[in-house]
């Protein structure tokens, strides 16, 4: 049988749900964690015993156990416990972090990369076409000079007298024994005032201009990169990058795919069947597209390097031109005769062709 009663370890009734049973072990935790304790031997016995209830409660399988048999390894089995006085090493199950506990952790001294920015901007479909400069103001951090972007002042830094310039220590913590991080200098090995010029911060405000070139051939969704005009890094560490979002407003007349245009081309009755010439407009202004005789609804056809520039490079995209007959609204019956006559003469081959879907 469990020597302890772990609902009453950790103060908790014996249906508690799971997060109250989490709940109670932080709080217990924070409470008597001998890192908070010092020398007392009851607050290091009290950390085990709260501990090891957590352990078997927070464990589903380990719980039903101890519920049913007063075990939380089952019928037959020999509890848990601790040997020779020592913490026989449980896992804190529940995704319980201890450095969280206390809400002190020590933060790593060493060089940190700032944040990225990350600006949005629209353009017009020309600007996109032909590329163009933009000037953008950008309030971001930049690492203070006189202090490196430490933060502090290193004319007067002293060797750290807990660590002894080492940055970390060995720990003779039951728990986290081992080399830690310390806190004293948090890891840096010395000790100095903050810096008089940034007040500790190791980076100052800064408004920058930035003039932008965007290459012709940019789309939506395209992100431009300026390379270290982000935010100050921390204790030295280089500035993040600054992002330029585009977005592109669309034109009207074409559907852009890529770097390939696509225009719908009304063509009259006629034109489709005779064949003609008709100016399509491209990016550019104006092209002539030659129709050949008898082309049908939904042809496409290409010009070839008319449609967008590809970015960074000299070659652009085609042009399709999607053939749209329209059918003419006829009126007048002089009209209406013509195309009785044109039909007699040139419509047997489509109406065979329809007959075999009934044949």
């Amino acid at each position: 049988m469990a020597k302890r009663d772990y609902y009453k370890a950790l103060g908790v009734p014996k249906g508690a749900a799971e997060e109250d049973i989490k709940k109670a072990y932080r709080k217990l935790a924070r409470k008597y964690h001998p890192d908070l304790n010092p020398n007392s031997q009851n607050a290091e016995d009290r950390f085990k015993e709260i501990s090891e209830a957590y352990e078997n409660l927070s464990d589903p399988t380990k719980r039903s156990n101890y519920d049913h048999y007063g075990d939380p390894q089952g019928p037959g089995t020999v509890p848990p416990g601790f040997s020779s006085g020592g913490f026989s090493g449980f896992d804190f199950g529940g995704g319980i972090d201890l450095g969280d506990l206390f809400g002190n952790r020590v933060q790593r001294s060493g060089p940190e990369r700032g944040s990225d920015l990350v600006h949005s901007v629209r353009l017009g479909f020309a600007e996109s076409f032909r590329g163009t400069k933009l000037n953008i103001g950008v309030q971001r951090s930049e690492s203070c000079a006189p202090c490196q972007g430490t933060g502090d002042t290193l004319v007067q830094k002293k060797t750290c007298a807990q660590c002894k310039g080492q940055g970390r220590f060995q720990s003779r913590n039951f728990l986290f024994g081992g080399m830690q991080l310390c806190p004293t200098c948090e890891g840096r090995g010395y000790a100095a005032p903050p810096c008089s010029v940034c007040r500790g911060q190791g980076h100052r405000p800064k408004h920058d201009n930035l003039t932008i070139a965007i290459p012709p051939g940019v789309d939506e969704g395209s992100r431009l990169r300026v390379a270290g005009k982000g935010e100050a890094g921390h204790r030295g560490g280089g500035s993040g990058d600054f992002y330029l979002q585009i977005s592109v407003d669309p034109d009207p007349r074409f559907d852009r795919k890529g770097n390939n245009l696509y225009v719908s081309l009304p063509v009259s009755f006629s034109e489709a069947a005779l064949g003609a010439k008709i100016e399509i407009p491209t990016p550019e202004g104006v092209t002539t597209l030659k129709i050949p005789p008898g082309i049908q609804t939904g042809t496409k056809l290409r010009v070839k390097g008319q449609g967008m520039p590809i970015m960074r490079s000299e070659q652009r995209g085609d042009l399709f031109a999607e053939i749209q007959v329209v059918t003419p609204k006829i009126q007048d019956e002089r009209s209406k005769d013509i195309l009785r006559e044109l039909s007699e003469l040139n419509d047997a081959t489509t109406k065979n062709e329809r007959d075999q879907f009934y044949a």
